[in-house]
């Protein structure tokens, strides 16, 4: 009975290290297989029999083929690798950004610029000559033609990645896929008591490139399954995968964005770190309709509400601003500025209680006329509270620069004192969540205080970016509303050049870009359109765009029509011979402090050389940042594949292991077998 049990102890020893050597092969056959990971046969001493009063050793079980791999290591690699895939991405776009820019600036637009610059600086000793505005004419076209060129390179640039971003999605939907499809192939093998080795590494391949798309949280299940969620929503749940979308982030915009397939409906999806987020700060988490601000397109539109205070007992003032808004209209045209009037007139209200219309004149100034009293009110209502309430139930158009003018001879409330600081917080809360600039033109014994103890103007204008303007019988009315429309054009382009900090690539730059490409434009058509032409007829616009429903920009910009003509461009404000005035204010404009955004006052060279700095200090960063990931990405996986990889020296020495102890047994049966051919035959005869 003992040797029948020694028998069987041997032929088990036979078994596990046939079995070992059988998984030895296995893993130096996968020596060169992308993720996969070593397997173990992991050996047991059977369960011992009693009998008796013996306990009989039964040899050596194979418990399990053990892959060797540990997930803190694998959580530290995809960790890194996300973070890699979004400076990578980022890297790659900023490469391609300074492809297309062209600097060094001894070439491409600043070339370009210093070229259209020099070519007025030499019309300026030749004022007569069409050589020299031949020349102009050139250099204006070249510069035109590169800042179009550019135009369409950014758009290109920003639809490759837009549809990068589309493709990226549609492989986070196959691996998700994948992964579903294989948690249930593992399930099935594990509740049959089997370990499913090969099914698990190509699981873990497959969440590996997954995290370098986006931030994938995984979780493994008893059952041996893996759930996946990204930003709290659940990718993958056993054998359950939701899709992502690209779909437009906006009405009529071409741009995508992910988002997570429901029935309850689309999800935005916050996707973390790695390519996708590189892919979509790259081109700019933006609206992409045609013309929008947030994509680049300057915005220069002023939408201004004019209040007038019709309570004055004198009136003095009213006929002389009826007289100069069209004045104020005409001088934001020169200046390039497109309009939106609207019109509020307080104070003359035949009750009280009545509350206050908002009329929206758009650019009909004979409407906007018709409105304004020719005299005073009678009454004395002339509550400033009820303006600003018609002002916040009225509708504005979302991005508009909005700007408030009231014309009053009276402090904040009027002939009603006010002393309640909440009444005037509250004011200023309504305006400033609208994003009202308010202006005040006033008597100055109303700027800094009002009536008794009552706040002065000066609490609403500063703190909203106004001014205040001096309204008395000194006033230069014309003068008055020219400063009014110089004011208003500062602020548009302060607000057009200044960009807030954000991680967006391409689209910050355009803004940037076209910012600069806008103000300059127009500061030219003013001046330009303020000389006489070489015939003696008035000048006109320098520049003008080619699609005249959107402001100018990359890509929309042109010489005007009218200087086919050379003769066309302008180099003086009179008709008589070396009048070069007009020739030396525009070349002048590369060193005058046209451009003001973010605390910063720059002339228009000065800013593009801060656009080009701030593009090279990104690439730097972007470029440390890859090496630096990189880096951490091999340390992450040399420390896994310690773990995980296959050592062909190991497994030899393993090979050479096992195949003794398979010798060893296979000697144990031989033993076994000639003892009991002794106790059979030998003895027996």
């Amino acid at each position: 009975m003992s040797m029948n049990f020694g028998l069987g102890a041997a032929v088990s020893g036979l078994r596990a290290n046939q079995k070992a050597l059988e998984v030895t092969g296995h893993n130096v056959a996968n020596l060169g297989t992308v993720g996969y990971s070593r397997q173990s046969a992991i050996m047991a001493s059977s369960v011992p029999r009693q009998i008796g009063n013996w306990v009989v050793e039964m040899g050596v079980d194979v418990q399990e083929i053990r892959q060797i791999r540990h997930l803190f290591n694998d959580n530290i690699y995809r960790t890194q690798s996300n973070n890699l895939g979004y400076w990578e991405t980022r890297n790659k776009a900023i490469e391609d950004l300074q492809q297309i820019l062209g600097e060094p600036l001894t070439k491409g637009f600043q070339a370009a610029l210093n070229n259209f610059w020099d070519a007025f600086q030499e019309l300026s000793k030749a004022p007569e000559s069409l050589t020299i505005r031949a020349l102009v004419k050139q250099r204006a076209d070249s510069l035109v033609n590169y800042l179009n060129h550019v135009g369409s390179q950014l758009n290109k640039l920003q639809a490759d990645l837009n549809n990068e971003l589309k493709l990226r999605i549609e492989e986070v939907n196959e691996i998700t896929e994948k992964i579903a499809e294989l948690n249930v192939k593992i399930m099935s093998a594990e509740a049959a008591g089997n370990k499913p080795n090969d099914y698990y590494d190509q699981r873990n391949l497959l969440v590996d490139r997954l995290s370098t798309l986006l931030n994938a949280e995984t979780y493994l299940n008893v059952d041996g399954s893996m759930d996946i969620l990204v930003g709290g929503h659940y990718l993958v749940s056993r054998g359950e995968y939701y899709e992502l979308a690209a779909v437009p982030n906006a009405d009529l915009s071409h741009f995508y964005k992910p988002v997570l397939r429901t029935t309850a409906g689309d999800i935005d999806l916050e996707v973390g770190q790695g390519i996708i987020r590189g892919l979509l700060e790259a081109r700019g988490e933006v609206n992409g309709a045609k013309g929008n601000y947030d994509n680049g397109t300057p915005n220069t539109t002023a939408d201004i509400t004019i209040a007038i205070d019709a309570s004055d007992t004198s009136g003095s003032y009213l006929n002389n601003v009826r007289n100069q808004v069209n004045n104020l209209i005409n001088d934001l045209k020169s200046r390039g500025l497109d309009y939106n009037i609207r019109l509020v007139v307080y104070g003359n209200e035949a009750d009280p209680a009545d509350p206050l219309v908002i009329t929206n004149c758009g650019k009909d100034i004979d409407l906007l006329l018709d409105g304004i009293p020719t005299t005073p009110s009678s009454n004395n209502a002339n509550n400033f509270e009820k303006v600003v309430n018609a002002i916040a139930g009225h509708n504005y158009p979302k991005d508009a620069n909005k700007y408030l003018l009231v014309f009053t001879n009276e402090s904040i409330n009027g002939d009603e004192e006010l002393t309640d600081d909440t009444t005037f917080s509250n004011y200023l809360s309504k305006l400033q969540s609208l994003g009202m600039t308010v202006s005040v033109a006033t008597d100055p014994a109303y700027h800094t205080v009002g009536n008794g103890t009552e706040k002065g103007w000066n609490y609403l204008t500063e703190n909203t970016g106004g001014k205040l303007y001096t309204l008395d019988g000194t006033t230069n009315f014309q003068s008055l509303f020219e400063n009014i429309s110089s004011d208003i054009n500062l602020d548009v382009n302060t607000k057009m050049a200044s960009i807030p900090d954000n991680l967006n690539i391409i689209s910050s730059v355009r803004k940037q870009l076209n910012a600069l490409i806008n103000i300059m434009a127009r500061e030219v058509n003013r001046i330009h359109s303020s000389g006489i032409t070489l015939n003696g007829n008035a000048g006109g616009n320098f520049f003008e765009a080619i699609e005249g429903s959107r402001p100018m920009e990359l890509g929309n910009i042109k010489l005007s029509d009218d200087l086919k003509d050379v003769n066309n461009i302008v180099a003086g404000f009179e008709d008589a011979n070396g009048d070069n005035r007009i020739a030396l204010l525009i070349a002048d404009l590369r060193n005058k402090d046209l451009m003001r955004g973010n605390g910063k006052v720059l002339s228009l060279d000065t800013y593009y050389q801060y656009i080009i700095l701030q593009v090279g200090n990104k690439g730097y960063e972007a470029q440390t940042m890859v090496e630096s990931y990189q880096n951490l990405v091999k340390q992450a996986d040399d420390i896994r594949q310690s773990v995980m990889g296959v050592s062909l020296d190991e497994e030899m020495t393993n090979m050479i292991k096992f195949k003794y102890a398979y010798n060893a047994n296979s000697k144990v049966i031989n033993v076994v077998d000639q003892m009991l051919e002794t106790i059979l035959f030998r003895l027996g005869a």
